[in-house]
């Protein structure tokens, strides 16, 4: 689905009054709520509909602000589905403006820190990122300046303050909305309506003939609970995708796919457990008897009475998310060793053992996992750092 220019100003009379997270009483929406603001236009860009006023109580409920100042990976508590994808600070270095901007091109808006005044030092601002223009890009400015989302605005002739554009961001917040993408419209070029089903027969994604344990499919893609679990269906059953881009995922570790199966149950299900399939309306399947543990992306089913022992998944398809405060990836197991990549909180780890060996390892200090990092590199972690993902 497209993301659209949804504009919010900080200074809007429904809640430019109101205190910003826990801060102290002059802590304003409206004095220091331009980051609260861009989130609440850029997940609303994505149909999570948020005005600053509403998403401020609710990051309130989850604890999501330090003073009055955003937890950004805490929009993830309030929307399973939106997630952080990188948090880089750039004051003293060159902003990542190819990183930017391939965050754009794939349909995802970026939301970075300005310098609002030409005083020395720099004085904080927060604008969501939507489109590069030549040397520019076009953004959505929370703090009054051009509210009409049909007209172009850039961020040099106002935040720039002299510098080059590589030097005029000095921090960059990237969130990756499953589900979301396409080209992002633009002032003057039309929004297509969104697609929710394909328009050429349908694409189908089949259950790969090893997932013998079934498939979930569920309603975000948080699987850290059973309770978003709409329906599980067995190996080789064909599903529909209902998202414009779902094909191109399938197969992928870390992506999600909405689908729907024949009965009309229809949710996310994880890509990398998913190959292509023929156009052809699945066949009727038998519900399958699961017995559902408490996270992941699959569910055991009984034992059936056979002298063959039940198959177990392939190395590298148990995922492993990065507890809060994020951990590192030694070469071997022992923090004595090289580091291969340092991950951030929330970040999605392929488990390259045994799955049935490292399940079991989960939650657990002091044992390690050999994973791959989302660099590429394989190396081991603390289980205690990670929980099921």
């Amino acid at each position: 689905m497209p993301f659209k220019l949804v504009y919010y100003s900080q200074q809007d009379a429904q809640w430019k009054n109101d205190i910003l997270g826990f801060g102290d009483p002059g802590d304003t929406i409206g004095y220091l709520g331009c980051a609260l603001t861009s989130v609440a236009m850029l997940i609303s860009g994505h149909r999570y509909t948020e005005s600053p006023k509403s998403l401020n109580q609710k990051l309130k409920n989850v604890n999501g602000f330090a003073s009055a100042a955003i937890r950004w990976g805490s929009i993830s508590q309030i929307y399973p589905q939106v997630t952080v994808k990188s948090n880089i600070s750039c004051a003293t270095s060159d902003a990542p403006l190819a990183l930017i901007d391939d965050q754009l091109a794939t349909g995802q808006p970026a939301i970075v820190q300005v310098d609002s005044s030409p005083a020395q030092g720099i004085q904080t601002h927060w604008v969501v990122l939507y489109a590069r223009k030549d040397n520019d890009y076009l953004m959505l400015d929370p703090w009054p300046y051009q509210t009409d989302v049909t007209k172009e605005t850039y961020l040099m002739p106002r935040y720039a303050q002299g510098r080059q554009l590589k030097r005029a961001i000095s921090h960059v917040i990237l969130y990756e909305a499953f589900g979301s993408g396409g080209p992002i419209s633009t002032p003057g070029t039309p929004l297509p309506e969104p697609t929710t089903t394909p328009t050429t027969g349908g694409d189908y994604a089949r259950v790969k003939a090893d997932v013998t344990w079934g498939l979930n499919i569920r309603s975000s893609i948080d699987t850290s609970s059973p309770a978003n679990i709409v329906t599980t269906v067995p190996a080789g059953t064909n599903l529909l995708i209902v998202e414009t881009d779902g094909g191109s995922k399938i197969g992928a570790i870390n992506q999600w796919i909405r689908v729907r199966d024949d009965k009309g149950h229809e949710g996310y299900a994880a890509a990398w457990y998913l190959e292509k399939a023929p156009g052809v309306e699945p066949a009727p399947a038998t519900e399958p008897v699961p017995v559902p543990v408490p996270s992941g992306d699959e569910v055991s089913t009984p034992e059936a009475p056979s002298s063959t022992p039940t198959p177990t998944p392939e190395p590298g398809k148990l995922i492993v998310r990065v507890k809060s405060g994020g951990a590192k990836v030694y070469k071997t197991s022992s923090t004595k060793t090289a580091v291969v990549s340092t991950e951030k909180t929330g970040a999605r780890l392929v488990v390259v053992e045994a799955a049935d060996k490292a399940t079991a390892k989960i939650g657990v200090p002091g044992k390690w996992i050999n994973v791959k990092a989302t660099n590429g590199k394989r190396g081991y972690i603390d289980g205690g750092s990670v929980r099921k993902g």
